[in-house]
């Protein structure tokens, strides 16, 4: 597979130098923050993260979904919900945290983030910042899992989330663009995390088979040429059930739960909750206070 060596030099030199590894401001919880991302668009992260957080809250889970795909948000579209505020409306100073959190189905929770809610947060004065900061601490143990759904791309806003989440789960098919494309957003997280944890997920397989050969590629790529161990921890085949659920606006795990999609979706969630791909707590507070320093450009 051909490298991205000029574009990823380019993305990589507006990019800080590695973010320090900094103390939480409180003693972590049980909470784990997993950020959802893709090297492109089009191989259904969204998607995947959705149905995640059914899959999890169907086991007894208490999730919370952020929507920050700050350039193309359609989580509440996909759950049919209407937020009527954002985190902007948060950072305005018109809502608390709590007030614009919605019920969504299946017992998720759901955050939207606005347009330009992120880019404020990371405007904010540092007393604001702090008050901010300190609010996330109520949601952080009301939670067992916040699942970040980010853009697609190799784009600062997107890298923000994933370089700031303890775990990630790279989404791709096995398209040869989109393989090179989540490989792209393998080596950034390598070059700008400590030890990070990656997890690979190869959506719209045709087979098991296709699916196992897209997978294991960038198992084999990281390893060979960043050292890095990447775990593929299985696949969404195509089927008719999710088709049918897309065109339906309605989640596979809601609408087919027993499909192909929606049983290897479960099975997927099951491993993600065995701990064997989990290296340690996460916090919530730490996780903004990433994102906000690498939105700022302050490390």
């Amino acid at each position: 597979m051909q490298d991205q060596a000029e574009s990823l030099r380019q993305l990589m030199g507006r990019i800080n130098t590695p973010l320090p590894i900094e103390k939480p401001l409180t003693p972590n919880s049980a909470c784990r923050v997993i950020a959802v991302t893709s090297g492109k668009g089009g191989v259904g992260k969204t998607n995947v993260s959705v149905n995640l957080a059914l899959a999890f809250a169907a086991r007894g889970k208490k999730v919370l979904l952020y929507d920050a795909d700050l350039g193309l948000a359609n989580v509440d579209v996909m759950l049919g919900v209407i937020p009527r505020f954002t985190l902007l409306n948060v950072l305005n100073g018109q809502k608390t945290l709590k007030e614009i959190i919605v019920e969504g189905p299946g017992g998720i929770r759901l955050v939207a983030s606005g347009s330009g809610g992120v880019q404020e947060l990371a405007d904010l004065n540092e007393i604001q910042r702090n008050k901010f900061l300190e609010a996330l601490l109520e949601l952080q143990h009301e939670s067992e899992i916040i699942l970040i759904d980010t853009g697609a791309g190799l784009h600062r806003n997107v890298l923000a989330f994933a370089l700031a989440a303890e775990e990630v789960i790279v989404v791709t098919t096995p398209e040869p663009t989109a393989l090179m494309d989540a490989y792209g957003m393998i080596k950034i997280l390598y070059r700008e995390k400590k030890n990070p944890t990656v997890n690979v997920v190869v959506n719209m397989a045709a087979n098991q088979l296709e699916a196992d050969e897209a997978g294991k590629k960038l198992v084999v790529l990281s390893k060979r040429f960043l050292n890095l161990n990447v775990e593929y921890i299985g696949f969404v085949p195509r089927d008719a059930g999710m088709i049918r659920a897309v065109k339906e606006q309605k989640p596979v795990m809601l609408s087919s739960p027993l499909s192909p999609a929606g049983v290897h979706l479960s099975r997927l969630a099951e491993i993600l909750l065995s701990g064997k791909t989990q290296t340690g707590d996460g916090n919530l507070l730490l996780f903004f206070k990433k994102v906000t320093k690498i939105f700022s450009g302050n490390d």
